[in-house]
Protein backbone atom coordinates (compact mmCIF):
# COMPACT_ATOMS: atom_id res chain seq x y z
CA UNK A 1 0.00 0.00 0.00
CA UNK A 2 1.18 3.59 -0.77
CA UNK A 3 2.52 5.35 2.22
CA UNK A 4 2.28 8.86 3.14
CA UNK A 5 5.02 11.35 1.68
CA UNK A 6 6.00 13.92 3.77
CA UNK A 7 6.90 16.32 1.03
CA UNK A 8 3.34 16.30 -0.96
CA UNK A 9 2.32 19.10 1.44
CA UNK A 10 -1.29 19.53 2.25
CA UNK A 11 -2.35 19.50 -1.00
CA UNK A 12 -4.56 15.92 -1.41
CA UNK A 13 -4.87 15.87 -5.07
CA UNK A 14 -0.78 15.80 -4.60
CA UNK A 15 -0.47 13.36 -2.37
CA UNK A 16 -3.37 11.17 -4.19
CA UNK A 17 -1.07 11.56 -7.33
CA UNK A 18 2.05 10.00 -5.06
CA UNK A 19 0.04 7.24 -3.67
CA UNK A 20 -1.31 6.02 -7.01
CA UNK A 21 2.16 6.07 -8.49
CA UNK A 22 3.32 3.42 -5.46
CA UNK A 23 0.03 1.58 -5.68
CA UNK A 24 1.17 1.13 -9.37
CA UNK A 25 4.67 -0.04 -8.98
CA UNK A 26 3.67 -2.34 -6.33
CA UNK A 27 0.62 -3.91 -8.33
CA UNK A 28 3.17 -4.50 -11.45
CA UNK A 29 5.90 -5.73 -8.97
CA UNK A 30 3.37 -8.64 -7.85
CA UNK A 31 2.04 -9.24 -11.27
CA UNK A 32 5.13 -9.68 -12.92
CA UNK A 33 6.30 -12.13 -9.85
CA UNK A 34 3.15 -14.07 -9.98
CA UNK A 35 3.93 -14.68 -13.72
CA UNK A 36 7.10 -15.75 -13.16
CA UNK A 37 5.75 -18.11 -10.22
CA UNK A 38 3.61 -19.97 -12.99
CA UNK A 39 6.46 -20.72 -14.99
CA UNK A 40 8.59 -22.32 -12.16
CA UNK A 41 5.43 -24.20 -11.50
CA UNK A 42 5.03 -25.14 -14.73
CA UNK A 43 8.22 -27.02 -14.96
CA UNK A 44 7.79 -28.53 -11.46
CA UNK A 45 6.83 -32.17 -11.74
CA UNK A 46 4.09 -34.02 -10.41
CA UNK A 47 4.44 -36.62 -7.39
CA UNK A 48 2.35 -39.75 -7.02
CA UNK A 49 1.53 -40.36 -3.82
CA UNK A 50 -1.47 -40.73 -1.06
CA UNK A 51 -3.92 -37.09 -1.24
CA UNK A 52 -4.22 -35.76 2.22
CA UNK A 53 -5.87 -32.35 1.32
CA UNK A 54 -9.52 -32.10 2.70
CA UNK A 55 -11.60 -33.21 -0.18
CA UNK A 56 -12.91 -32.08 -3.42
CA UNK A 57 -12.59 -28.63 -2.03
CA UNK A 58 -9.26 -28.36 -1.81
CA UNK A 59 -8.84 -28.64 -5.17
CA UNK A 60 -11.46 -26.20 -6.57
CA UNK A 61 -9.55 -23.44 -8.35
CA UNK A 62 -12.05 -20.93 -8.11
CA UNK A 63 -11.64 -20.61 -4.00
CA UNK A 64 -9.60 -17.72 -2.71
CA UNK A 65 -7.72 -16.08 -5.30
CA UNK A 66 -6.74 -12.85 -5.36
CA UNK A 67 -4.30 -11.97 -2.28
CA UNK A 68 -3.32 -8.35 -1.74
CA UNK A 69 -6.55 -6.70 -3.74
CA UNK A 70 -9.14 -8.97 -2.35
CA UNK A 71 -7.92 -12.51 -1.18
CA UNK A 72 -8.76 -13.53 2.41
CA UNK A 73 -6.74 -12.54 4.96
CA UNK A 74 -5.13 -15.27 7.41
CA UNK A 75 -4.28 -19.23 6.64
CA UNK A 76 -4.09 -22.92 8.13
CA UNK A 77 -1.33 -21.40 10.38
CA UNK A 78 -2.10 -23.07 13.60
CA UNK A 79 -4.56 -25.54 12.94
CA UNK A 80 -5.37 -29.06 13.33
CA UNK A 81 -2.60 -31.53 13.22
CA UNK A 82 1.03 -31.02 11.88
CA UNK A 83 2.28 -30.49 8.45
CA UNK A 84 3.28 -33.31 6.65
CA UNK A 85 6.97 -33.59 5.37
CA UNK A 86 6.75 -32.21 1.75
CA UNK A 87 7.97 -34.26 -1.00
CA UNK A 88 10.70 -32.62 -3.41
CA UNK A 89 8.44 -31.18 -5.74
CA UNK A 90 6.32 -29.59 -3.09
CA UNK A 91 10.06 -28.08 -1.57
CA UNK A 92 10.35 -26.77 -5.66
CA UNK A 93 7.12 -25.09 -5.47
CA UNK A 94 7.80 -23.41 -2.26
CA UNK A 95 11.49 -22.10 -3.40
CA UNK A 96 9.77 -20.95 -6.21
CA UNK A 97 7.22 -18.56 -4.31
CA UNK A 98 9.75 -17.43 -1.68
CA UNK A 99 11.88 -16.41 -4.63
CA UNK A 100 9.11 -14.65 -6.64
CA UNK A 101 5.90 -13.42 -4.81
CA UNK A 102 7.78 -13.24 -1.00
CA UNK A 103 10.78 -11.30 -2.85
CA UNK A 104 8.64 -8.19 -4.50
CA UNK A 105 10.51 -5.24 -3.15
CA UNK A 106 7.49 -4.01 -0.60
CA UNK A 107 6.45 -7.90 0.52
CA UNK A 108 7.93 -7.41 4.00
CA UNK A 109 6.37 -3.67 4.35
CA UNK A 110 3.37 -4.58 3.22
CA UNK A 111 2.30 -7.97 3.89
CA UNK A 112 5.08 -9.70 5.87
CA UNK A 113 3.61 -13.04 5.94
CA UNK A 114 4.87 -16.60 6.85
CA UNK A 115 4.84 -19.07 3.22
CA UNK A 116 2.08 -20.56 4.72
CA UNK A 117 0.18 -17.43 5.37
CA UNK A 118 1.00 -16.11 2.05
CA UNK A 119 -0.04 -19.03 -0.54
CA UNK A 120 -3.48 -19.12 1.60
CA UNK A 121 -3.99 -15.45 1.66
CA UNK A 122 -3.30 -15.79 -2.28
CA UNK A 123 -4.78 -18.76 -3.32
CA UNK A 124 -7.41 -19.68 -0.91
CA UNK A 125 -7.00 -21.97 2.15
CA UNK A 126 -7.38 -25.19 0.46
CA UNK A 127 -4.82 -24.66 -1.87
CA UNK A 128 -2.71 -23.71 0.42
CA UNK A 129 -3.18 -26.57 2.46
CA UNK A 130 -2.32 -28.79 -0.57
CA UNK A 131 0.73 -27.57 -0.85
CA UNK A 132 1.95 -27.40 2.98
CA UNK A 133 0.49 -30.37 4.75
CA UNK A 134 0.19 -32.73 2.41
CA UNK A 135 3.65 -34.88 1.26
CA UNK A 136 3.14 -35.13 -2.41
CA UNK A 137 2.64 -32.85 -5.10
CA UNK A 138 -0.19 -34.23 -7.25
CA UNK A 139 -1.54 -33.18 -10.79
CA UNK A 140 -4.26 -32.06 -9.16
CA UNK A 141 -3.00 -29.50 -7.13
CA UNK A 142 -0.84 -28.17 -9.73
CA UNK A 143 -3.86 -28.30 -12.01
CA UNK A 144 -5.79 -26.00 -9.26
CA UNK A 145 -2.22 -24.16 -8.28
CA UNK A 146 -1.88 -23.07 -11.77
CA UNK A 147 -5.37 -21.63 -12.33
CA UNK A 148 -5.13 -19.71 -9.07
CA UNK A 149 -2.52 -17.97 -9.98
CA UNK A 150 -3.91 -17.30 -13.48
CA UNK A 151 -6.49 -15.69 -11.32
CA UNK A 152 -4.36 -13.65 -9.44
CA UNK A 153 -2.35 -12.25 -11.97
CA UNK A 154 -6.07 -11.50 -14.20
CA UNK A 155 -7.03 -9.83 -10.78
CA UNK A 156 -3.68 -7.18 -10.75
CA UNK A 157 -4.27 -6.64 -14.18
CA UNK A 158 -7.91 -5.44 -13.81
CA UNK A 159 -6.59 -3.48 -10.82
CA UNK A 160 -3.72 -2.07 -12.87
CA UNK A 161 -7.08 -1.04 -15.25
CA UNK A 162 -8.48 0.54 -12.21
CA UNK A 163 -5.74 2.77 -11.29
CA UNK A 164 -5.02 3.94 -14.64
CA UNK A 165 -8.44 4.87 -14.76
CA UNK A 166 -7.74 6.38 -11.28
CA UNK A 167 -5.15 8.28 -12.46
CA UNK A 168 -6.86 9.90 -15.25
CA UNK A 169 -9.52 10.74 -12.57
CA UNK A 170 -7.72 12.57 -10.86
CA UNK A 171 -5.53 14.39 -13.05
CA UNK A 172 -8.81 15.62 -14.66
CA UNK A 173 -10.18 17.02 -11.31
CA UNK A 174 -6.81 18.61 -10.78
CA UNK A 175 -6.81 20.15 -14.13
CA UNK A 176 -10.40 21.60 -13.41
CA UNK A 177 -9.64 22.50 -9.75
CA UNK A 178 -6.92 24.37 -10.22
CA UNK A 179 -8.39 27.70 -12.34
CA UNK A 180 -11.40 27.58 -9.89
CA UNK A 181 -8.47 28.33 -6.95
CA UNK A 182 -7.07 31.00 -9.34
CA UNK A 183 -9.97 32.78 -9.70
CA UNK A 184 -11.10 32.57 -6.34
CA UNK A 185 -8.07 34.30 -5.54
CA UNK A 186 -8.55 36.35 -7.91
CA UNK A 187 -11.53 37.55 -7.08
CA UNK A 188 -10.59 37.99 -3.33
CA UNK A 189 -7.36 40.01 -4.15
CA UNK A 190 -10.46 42.28 -6.34
CA UNK A 191 -12.26 42.81 -3.00
CA UNK A 192 -8.91 43.88 -1.07
CA UNK A 193 -8.45 43.75 2.73
CA UNK A 194 -11.83 43.86 4.49
CA UNK A 195 -15.70 44.40 4.22
CA UNK A 196 -15.08 47.83 3.92
CA UNK A 197 -12.51 47.87 0.81
CA UNK A 198 -14.97 45.47 -0.77
CA UNK A 199 -17.66 47.38 -0.65
CA UNK A 200 -15.51 50.47 -1.99
CA UNK A 201 -15.70 48.66 -5.30
CA UNK A 202 -19.63 49.07 -5.40
CA UNK A 203 -22.72 47.47 -5.71
CA UNK A 204 -22.20 46.56 -9.64
CA UNK A 205 -19.07 45.25 -9.36
CA UNK A 206 -19.90 42.78 -6.39
CA UNK A 207 -22.93 41.78 -7.99
CA UNK A 208 -20.82 40.86 -11.22
CA UNK A 209 -18.55 39.08 -8.34
CA UNK A 210 -21.43 36.96 -6.46
CA UNK A 211 -22.17 36.19 -10.40
CA UNK A 212 -18.76 34.51 -10.96
CA UNK A 213 -18.61 33.20 -7.46
CA UNK A 214 -21.56 31.71 -8.22
CA UNK A 215 -20.52 29.62 -11.64
CA UNK A 216 -17.20 28.64 -9.74
CA UNK A 217 -19.95 27.07 -6.94
CA UNK A 218 -21.16 24.71 -10.15
CA UNK A 219 -17.69 24.07 -11.43
CA UNK A 220 -17.12 22.38 -8.03
CA UNK A 221 -20.26 20.57 -8.17
CA UNK A 222 -19.71 19.45 -11.63
CA UNK A 223 -16.17 18.30 -10.49
CA UNK A 224 -17.50 16.74 -7.66
CA UNK A 225 -20.57 14.68 -9.39
CA UNK A 226 -17.75 13.14 -12.28
CA UNK A 227 -15.94 11.88 -9.75
CA UNK A 228 -18.65 10.09 -7.48
CA UNK A 229 -19.42 8.51 -10.63
CA UNK A 230 -15.95 7.83 -11.12
CA UNK A 231 -15.98 6.39 -7.74
CA UNK A 232 -18.98 3.86 -8.08
CA UNK A 233 -17.66 2.68 -11.82
CA UNK A 234 -14.79 1.31 -9.43
CA UNK A 235 -16.88 -0.43 -7.63
CA UNK A 236 -19.15 -2.11 -10.31
CA UNK A 237 -15.93 -3.23 -11.60
CA UNK A 238 -13.57 -3.71 -9.06
CA UNK A 239 -14.34 -6.12 -5.69
CA UNK A 240 -12.09 -5.36 -3.27
CA UNK A 241 -13.37 -6.60 -0.41
CA UNK A 242 -16.72 -6.25 1.90
CA UNK A 243 -15.59 -3.81 4.17
CA UNK A 244 -13.18 -1.50 2.13
CA UNK A 245 -13.92 0.45 -1.25
CA UNK A 246 -11.35 1.12 -4.07
CA UNK A 247 -10.71 5.10 -2.91
CA UNK A 248 -10.48 3.82 0.63
CA UNK A 249 -7.59 0.95 -0.43
CA UNK A 250 -5.96 3.10 -2.40
CA UNK A 251 -5.78 6.07 -0.08
CA UNK A 252 -5.73 4.65 3.33
CA UNK A 253 -2.28 5.78 4.35
CA UNK A 254 -3.50 9.14 3.53
CA UNK A 255 -5.11 11.96 5.42
CA UNK A 256 -8.01 11.81 3.55
CA UNK A 257 -9.61 8.49 1.69
CA UNK A 258 -11.28 10.65 -0.62
CA UNK A 259 -8.73 12.99 -1.19
CA UNK A 260 -10.51 14.55 -4.95
CA UNK A 261 -13.60 15.37 -2.81
CA UNK A 262 -12.16 16.41 -0.04
CA UNK A 263 -9.86 18.99 -2.20
CA UNK A 264 -13.24 19.87 -3.98
CA UNK A 265 -14.97 20.27 -0.54
CA UNK A 266 -12.01 22.83 0.69
CA UNK A 267 -12.26 25.25 -2.57
CA UNK A 268 -15.95 24.62 -1.87
CA UNK A 269 -15.16 26.28 1.63
CA UNK A 270 -13.30 28.86 0.53
CA UNK A 271 -16.58 29.49 -2.06
CA UNK A 272 -19.28 30.19 0.29
CA UNK A 273 -16.32 32.35 2.84
CA UNK A 274 -16.06 34.76 -0.17
CA UNK A 275 -20.04 34.10 -1.26
CA UNK A 276 -20.62 35.65 2.35
CA UNK A 277 -18.05 38.39 2.39
CA UNK A 278 -19.34 39.73 -1.12
CA UNK A 279 -23.11 39.94 0.71
CA UNK A 280 -21.97 41.76 3.75
CA UNK A 281 -19.81 44.33 1.29
CA UNK A 282 -23.22 44.43 -1.09
CA UNK A 283 -25.04 45.19 1.86
CA UNK A 284 -22.87 47.70 3.15
CA UNK A 285 -23.88 49.92 -0.39
CA UNK A 286 -27.25 49.89 0.02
Amino acid sequence: MAATHADEGSDPIRAARAALRVERRRTVDEREALRAFRGRVSSVPTEDGNATAAGPAAMDPTRGAGGAIGGAAGGPDGGAGGAASPGSSLVAVRDAYRATVMSVPHYEAEYDDTYERSVAAEFGPEIAYALTRTDSFHEAYKRSLLSAVETAVQEREAFLDALESEVESVERAGSRLDPVRSEVAAIDDELGDGDAAAAAAGFGALDACRTRTEALVEDCDRIAARRQRVLADHERRLAIGDDIDFATYCYQDLDASYPVLAAVGTVGDRLERLRDRIERAMARTR
